[in-house]
């Protein structure tokens, strides 16, 4: 009884150490908008989002091409051999010898009466792809940003619980080698000893399978930015540090 009344008040302690160290939200409110806000930035220089960005220009250039129909019935030929280049610029004689394909040059327009109707039809769908294109660039920068903010999210999440579970195991070992010297004393029995093995040990395993969590956590978010998770957060917090020294000097 009075192991386990020494386990709850420990255990208290270590949620009433946490508390008082977590910071408020008016507090952190900048610190995390400026740590989400770089980390979209890095995540939208993802491959995906590039390959939707080329998608894009294709588009537009169809839509160029096909804004540039009219300019394909308009022709313009030239008769061109040795004879016909030493006829520019003189006159010819009555033979006409320079003469020897006549006309020497030819323009012509063609007027289909079915593009008339068509290529303005094809214009339109070429501005639709257009459209579909952006759109699905858009819905891909949508997903990007929720999966990284996402991530972010599990990484704090897990980041806590792990930082929590490990309290709670150096208490566990605490108690354990406390348990242990009663024991070698004879204070105590062995299933008092025994279970203070277990729960040592229980606490052991959850701490090692929320430290796996935590670093599979920030495997996922690095795989989404790009670049060590840690590079990001030591550049904001040298940023933030030289912000405040700034202020602070302004302020004297």
């Amino acid at each position: 009884m009075k192991h386990l009344f020494l386990i709850i008040v420990t255990v208290l302690l270590i949620f009433a150490t946490c508390h008082a160290q977590v910071v408020g939200p008016d507090k952190m409110t900048g610190v995390s908008a400026g740590i989400q806000e770089k980390l979209v930035g890095l995540a939208i220089q993802n491959p995906q989002l590039e390959v939707a960005d080329h998608e894009v220009k294709i588009a537009k250039y169809n839509l160029s091409a096909a804004k540039g129909w009219w300019a394909e019935n308009f022709s313009f030929s030239f008769n061109a051999n040795e004879y016909s280049l030493k006829a520019i610029g003189k006159s010819a004689d009555n033979t006409g010898r320079y003469y020897t394909l006549y006309p020497l040059y030819n323009m012509g327009i063609n007027i289909p009466i079915g593009g008339i109707f068509s290529k303005p039809q094809a214009v339109k769908a070429a501005r639709e792809r257009v459209a579909i294109a952006e759109n699905q660039r858009a819905i891909q920068y949508t997903a990007i940003k929720s999966a990284v903010l996402t991530a972010y999210q599990n990484y704090l999440s897990n980041r806590e619980l792990y930082t929590v579970q490990s309290q709670l195991t150096e208490s566990a070992y605490s108690d354990y080698l406390q348990t242990k010297q009663k024991f070698r004393n004879g204070e105590i029995s062995v299933d008092d000893y025994n279970g203070s093995v277990d729960r040592y040990q229980n606490a052991l395993r959850a701490r090692i399978s929320s430290e796996n969590t935590f670093r599979l956590s920030q495997i996922q978010l690095e795989a989404l930015i790009g670049v060590p998770l840690d590079n990001v957060l030591s550049n904001i917090e040298s940023s933030s540090n030289l912000s405040s020294d700034t202020t602070h000097v302004e302020g004297k």
